[in-house]
């Protein structure tokens, strides 16, 4: 197994135009929550690129930017991707290469990569390039849970080895605790609707299989995996601030 240490350029990601401050000191730090949704294209490494191609990771989260510009939230992804390098099917194939259903004709199935992630986040932004002091480089690290597995699925649900718990045996669950990294830029813009992110994230979660048996091994699996994920992360933004003149919530 090869492992890659990550390697972060510094981004020179964005040419932003000057904003005409409204209702608000271009140099003053804010307090606000803030939501938000996000989308990464996935590379996988270490252990993960043996099971699965790339990939794609979508999903959201909430937190609260400090006047610090600390940033403390909780994000919540799905993972999917089309690429199964492991196919653990290849014992119910018959002589034709295919798997015959209740029926006697050949069983459509689809593999593909399922899994979730869910996370705590703490960042930091140093404002830079002239920008509001809200926005600049954002270094934030990540500590949560990971799970993948590859989902299984008989078209009509009429593969008798394959359906109930059996699936269990040849989806591969895997899941434990990660840690991860991400280094980019974080955007507020003071007036107008340009919040959001864009940098590289770096994964490494500590996973087990779960499964009691594996039926394509005719074994329990009991290996310790380090599976790597390297990202291009995207987020649109909404923060919730308060203008001082009228109260009102606004983004």
């Amino acid at each position: 197994m090869k492992i890659f240490c990550p390697c972060f350029a510094i981004l020179s990601l964005i040419s932003l135009t000057s904003v005409t401050v409204n209702g608000q000191s271009k140099e003053k730090k804010e307090l606000f929550p803030y939501v938000y949704a996000t989308y990464s294209l996935q590379i996988p490494s270490g252990d993960l690129v043996t099971d699965f191609g790339e990939g794609s990771e979508i999903g959201g989260g909430a937190g609260i930017k400090t006047k610090l510009n600390w940033m403390i939230g909780a994000e919540a992804t799905l993972l999917f991707g089309g690429e199964v390098k492991q196919n653990t099917l290849e014992g119910l194939l018959n002589s034709s290469n295919q798997i015959t259903n209740m029926y006697g004709e050949p069983g459509i199935i689809s593999m593909r990569q399922s899994g979730f992630k869910v996370i705590g986040t703490l960042g930091k932004i140093i404002s830079v390039f002239g920008v509001n002091q809200n926005s600049g480089i954002l270094i934030r690290g990540n500590l949560g849970f990971l799970q993948h597995k590859i989902y299984i699925e008989s078209d009509g649900n009429n593969v008798p080895q394959l359906m109930g718990d059996y699936v269990k045996g040849y989806d591969r669950l895997c899941n434990g605790m990660m840690v991860g990294e991400f280094i980019g830029w974080q955007n507020f813009s003071n007036n107008g609707a340009y919040h959001f992110i864009i940098g590289f994230e770096f994964t490494q979660a500590f996973t087990e299989n779960r499964r009691d048996w594996d039926f394509a091994t005719k074994q329990k699996i009991d290996d310790n995996r380090l599976d790597l994920i390297y990202a291009l992360k995207l987020g649109y933004y909404i923060p919730f601030r308060q203008k001082q003149s009228t109260g009102y919530f606004y983004y």
